[in-house]
C-alpha cells in the first residue's frame, strides 16, 4: 500500500475494530478475491476475539500491495458501507495533505530561493516561519511565481495581453533565447548602419580632403611656376653677368697689358731723360771749361 492508503487505514482502525465482524465467510471472500492468502486467513481465524481478528487483518493488509486497499474497501461496502465511505474520505484527505517533510522543503525553497528572487536578499518581512500552514505556503509560492512571470515578461518586452500562441507555448529559457537572438539581430543591424554611416562620412571626408589637396596642389603649382620664372630670370641675369664678367676680364687683361706697356714706356722715357740730363751736363761742363 502507498502511504496515503495506510494513513486511511490508521484513521479508520478504531471503527474497523469496533464494527467489522471477521468471520469465516468474510475471510473466505477475502481469500477468493486474492486479498489475503490461505495461510494469512488461517492465522487470522486462529485469533480468539473479534477485535483480535480485525487487528490481525489490519496488520496483514499493508503488505498485500496497492490494489489490496481498493478491494478491501469494496468488500466493506457490502455490509459496512459507513466504514467504506470513511476509508474513501480519509484516503482523499490524505492525498490532499502535504507531508511535513515536503512542507519543510517547500518552505526552505520559498525562503532561501524564491523569496530572494522576488523580494530581495535583505527583505526579511516576506520570510515565512516554520509553522506556516501548507495551504498558505502554496498560495505564497503561487503568488511569487506569478510575480516572477510578470517581471520576466516585462524584462523580455512581452505584453501580458499578447495571446500569440508562439509566445505562450515557449518556455522561459526559449523566450530568453528568442530575445537574445532578436537583440543580436538589432545589434548587427546597428553595426551595419554605423558602418554605412562611417563609410559615407569617410567618402565625404575624402572628397573634402581631395578638394583641399587639389587647392593646395594648385597653389603649389602656381608657386612653382613663379619660382621657375624667377629661376629663369636669375639664370638670364647670371648669364648677362657672366658675359659682363668675361668682358670685364678681357678689359682687365687689356688694361693690364696697356699698363705694362705704359710702365715700359715710362721706364724708356726715364732712361732717355737720364741720358739726356747726363749728356746736357757734360756739354755744359765742356763749354764752361772752354
Amino acid at each position: 500500500m502507498d502511504p496515503n492508503q495506510m494513513k486511511a487505514l490508521d484513521q479508520c482502525h478504531p471503527d474497523i475494530l469496533r464494527d467489522v465482524d471477521i468471520d469465516k465467510q468474510f475471510l473466505l471472500r477475502m481469500y477468493i478475491d486474492n486479498i489475503i492468502t490461505q495461510a494469512q486467513s488461517e492465522d487470522i481465524e486462529q485469533e480468539t476475539t473479534r477485535r483480535a481478528k480485525a487487528s490481525k487483518l489490519l496488520e496483514v493488509l499493508p503488505r498485500r500491495g496497492p490494489s489490496c486497499f481498493r478491494q478491501f474497501v469494496n468488500k466493506l461496502r457490502q455490509d459496512y458501507h459507513w466504514i467504506a465511505k470513511k476509508l474513501d474520505t480519509e484516503y482523499e484527505k490524505a492525498k490532499r495533505e502535504i507531508p511535513k517533510d515536503i512542507n519543510t522543503k517547500l518552505l526552505d525553497v520559498y525562503n532561501n530561493q524564491l523569496c530572494r528572487l522576488v523580494h530581495g536578499v535583505y527583505d526579511q518581512s516576506s520570510v515565512l516561519p516554520l509553522e506556516t500552514h501548507p495551504e498558505y505556503l502554496v498560495n505564497q509560492i503561487s503568488d511569487s511565481v506569478r510575480i516572477l512571470h510578470i517581471r520576466c515578461y516585462r524584462a523580455l518586452g512581452i505584453s501580458l495581453r499578447d495571446h500569440d500562441p508562439v509566445i505562450t507555448c515557449l518556455s522561459l529559457s526559449q523566450l530568453i533565447d528568442r530575445k537574445v537572438h532578436s537583440l543580436q539581430n538589432n545589434l548587427n543591424e546597428l553595426k551595419w548602419s554605423l558602418y554605412e554611416e562611417k563609410k559615407k562620412k569617410n567618402k565625404s571626408n575624402i572628397i573634402v580632403l581631395d578638394q583641399k589637396y587639389e587647392k593646395e596642389i594648385t597653389k603649389m603649382k602656381k608657386t612653382l611656376e613663379k619660382q621657375k620664372e624667377a629661376y629663369k630670370k636669375l639664370e638670364h641675369s647670371m648669364k648677362v653677368k657672366t658675359k659682363q664678367m668675361q668682358s670685364l676680364s678681357k678689359e682687365s687683361t687689356v688694361l693690364q697689358t696697356q699698363n705694362q706697356q705704359l710702365k715700359e714706356r715710362v721706364q724708356e722715357l726715364e732712361s732717355t731723360l737720364v741720358y739726356q740730363r747726363q749728356t746736357s751736363q757734360g756739354t755744359m761742363i765742356t763749354e764752361w771749361k772752354m
